[in-house]
């Protein structure tokens, strides 16, 4: 009986080893953004400077966001690693220290969140170099100009941990567009297979210890 254990276990390893579900990970993201969300989308690599753009994930409306007021939402699935995201902010209208922009954003994931903040980076379109890291302008919710312009509220159907950000020029208005990106690292979780087969070689060192 311990050896059939043995050979079962061994056959479910060499079958299934230690790898991960092939499922690919769903991936919300969530948000409005002032003034406008001029481009941007999945990147293909850390760069930032080429991959595909929201409209090509099947977003549209998020590839149109205007309406700051109210979120916007995409969800696309993504296998395990880590994966880049940028964003083009453009500023419209009359420029002034009451006309600011920024971005608002949450991706979700698994249980996990990524949130809009100053560990998000302000990055060279064309080189793909790091430029800064986003500025805070308070969280979504918080006495901020966005805000007091929206009655005071919260923006609807994104986290209030989720900060607005742009550049460190933003009331200065030297800064009338921006391009910002971030990642999030997706780790699946075992297949029920791969358990089962660890799971069976666990009882067989068991037995074999009693034995």
């Amino acid at each position: 009986m311990k050896n059939t254990i043995i050979r079962i276990s061994a056959a479910l390893i060499l079958s299934f080893g230690f790898a991960t579900s092939s499922q690919a990970t769903l991936i919300t993201i969530n948000l409005p953004v002032d003034n406008i969300l001029a481009s941007g989308g999945l990147c293909s690599d850390s760069s930032c400077t080429d991959g595909q753009l929201w409209e090509d994930l099947g977003s549209g409306a998020l590839a149109n966001a205007s309406d700051w007021t109210q979120s916007d939402s995409v969800t696309i699935d993504l296998g395990a690693g880590t994966h880049y995201f940028a964003w083009n902010i453009l500023n419209v209208g009359n420029l002034s220290d009451g006309n600011p922009a920024a971005l608002l954003a949450e991706i979700l994931w698994d249980g996990n969140a990524n949130y809009s903040s100053s560990a998000w980076e302000v990055y060279d379109v064309d080189t793909g170099n790091f430029l800064a890291n986003a500025t805070e302008y308070g969280f979504n919710g918080d006495p901020n100009i966005w805000t007091t312009v929206n009655g005071g509220a919260a923006v609807s159907g994104i986290s209030t941990n989720a900060n607005w950000i742009y550049t460190a020029n933003n009331f200065a208005n030297a800064d009338d567009s921006a391009w910002i990106r971030t990642s999030i690292t997706v780790v699946p979780e075992p297949s029920i297979v791969a358990l089962f087969g660890l799971g069976l070689l666990g009882l067989s060192f068991a037995r074999r210890r009693k034995t």
